[in-house]
């Protein structure tokens, strides 16, 4: 966005330089009619032409210096949303740490064993048996039965159980 609105003011600004040269040439001509004599109408009708570009004129810069203030309220704004983002981020950080304290402490309630243990965290993060095994560097096997094993203690009849009993309201 920052990229397309500094296109769009440099746009501007070469508008505004393009129309400010046009009207100078404008003045000049003007000023050529007058020395070599020209009709008093052909005079006013290039006087109206140059009143006309100066007005487009104070209309870009106008423009140009609303857009300029847009850009700069957005860049304060997408810092604070960033600051607010950063923020949050903590609050998530901390918030995630304490819960992971509260499923090991659970875990440790169920007598689970550190390898049971950390199963139970991956099953929780959504892993599938084969992934939980790969990452454990153990059989698929052996994970299924350490799973079985957690449901067990856990007094759960499977996986959406063992998630559930730490994601609903009691």
């Amino acid at each position: 966005m920052i990229d397309f609105s500094l296109n769009y003011l440099n746009r501007l600004r070469l508008s505004i330089i393009a129309i400010v040269i046009v009207a100078l040439a404008a003045v000049l001509d003007i000023y050529d009619d007058l020395i070599e004599g020209s009709s008093l109408s052909h005079i006013i009708e290039e006087s109206f032409m140059v009143f006309f570009f100066l007005a487009v004129i104070v209309f870009l810069i106008r423009k140009l210096v609303l857009s300029v203030q847009n850009i700069q309220s957005l860049k304060v704004e997408l810092e604070n949303i960033k600051q607010l983002n950063h923020k949050q981020s903590e609050i998530m950080k901390q918030a995630r740490a304490g819960y992971s304290e509260v499923i090991r402490s659970q875990f440790k309630e169920w007598g689970l064993t550190k390898s049971e243990v950390e199963t139970g965290f991956l099953l929780l993060k959504g892993l599938s048996l084969k992934e939980v095994a790969a990452v454990r560097e153990v059989k698929e096997k052996t994970t299924r039965q350490q799973a079985s094993n957690i449901y067990q203690k856990a007094g759960v009849a499977g996986r959406h159980e063992f998630a559930g009993w730490f994601l609903e309201d009691r």
